[in-house]
């Protein structure tokens, strides 16, 4: 290839206006020093142009997953890196680890992480979440009871059909932490209708430190609720931490046994309450 200064100033300055009107930015910024290069590395045209091609498509696949995790909505950054392996001695991590290939996503199954509170659901849930960003898909992530006063809330304006569609198009929906909720009957009817328009067309994770039988309680309206109970139970992945430990009161974090109230066990909801 010719040395950058053999090239016609003409041709070069249209060469970089096009390349900023094709926003292919990357590539514009990359020119001069690429020029530069390629007659010492005697490079061809051919991989002189994969080389410019290459730099800009990482760097839009890279701002293309940071605006995957920005619209996920993650309250925070949880990876399968972080996560402690050891323990939860009651974990099915060999489930866990399959579940990583994110063939979930591809199959529109439903992910159901149950279990105390603090045993690492919210963390599992947002791992996968940022698995399935990186590999492409969107995601949202919602606390239950915000993504319920939302749907509710949408309801004034009339609004709330079009809400659930686009959460319906999303490849994957996040609901975590469904618990006991101030109830409201219109609750059960709202993830119903987001559920079923998910229903073998997008996956869901959904984590709860409430066994199944209680969800009706939490959301008033135990018939409806069985349907979406039915719904999701269909191809369902669960992640059933059973007398699990909590990461807040056992965690390396949480405060020396020595220091900690002496009813702190009996504020702790009983296994028996969760599957």
């Amino acid at each position: 290839m010719n040395e950058k200064k053999h090239i016609p100033p003409s041709a070069l300055d249209q060469l970089k206006r096009d390349l900023e009107r094709l926003k292919l930015r990357t590539m514009l910024s990359s020119l001069d020093e690429a020029l530069s290069v390629a007659p010492k590395t005697e490079q061809g045209y051919v991989t002189f142009l994969a080389g410019l091609a290459s730099c800009e498509l990482l760097t839009q696949n890279e701002a293309a997953v940071a605006r995957r995790l920005k619209a996920a909505g993650f309250p925070q950054v949880r990876t399968f890196d972080t996560f402690d392996w050891t323990f939860q001695p009651g974990l099915n991590i060999q489930l866990v680890k399959d579940l990583m290939n994110l063939q979930f996503i591809q199959g529109a199954r439903p992910v159901l992480l149950l279990g105390r509170p603090g045993t690492g659901k919210s963390h599992l849930s947002m791992a996968y979440g940022h698995l399935a960003a990186l590999a492409g898909y969107s995601v949202r992530f919602f606390n239950a009871s915000k993504l319920l006063a939302a749907l509710y809330a949408a309801l004034a304006d009339h609004s709330v059909e079009r809400f659930i569609t686009r959460l319906s198009r999303l490849d994957l929906l996040i609901i975590d932490d469904l618990r006991e909720l101030p109830p409201r009957p219109e609750y059960a009817s709202l993830l119903f209708d987001l559920i079923d328009a998910r229903y073998n067309k997008r996956a869901i994770i959904l984590s709860s430190n409430l066994s199944v039988n209680a969800w009706g309680r939490a959301l008033g309206n135990p018939s409806l609720t069985a349907a979406i109970v039915d719904r999701l139970m269909e191809k369902a992945h669960i992640i059933n931490i059973k007398r699990g430990r909590s990461y807040r009161t056992d965690g390396p974090d949480a405060p020396p046994h020595l220091d900690r109230p002496d009813d702190l066990s009996s504020a702790l909801p009983n296994d028996s309450a969760h599957l």
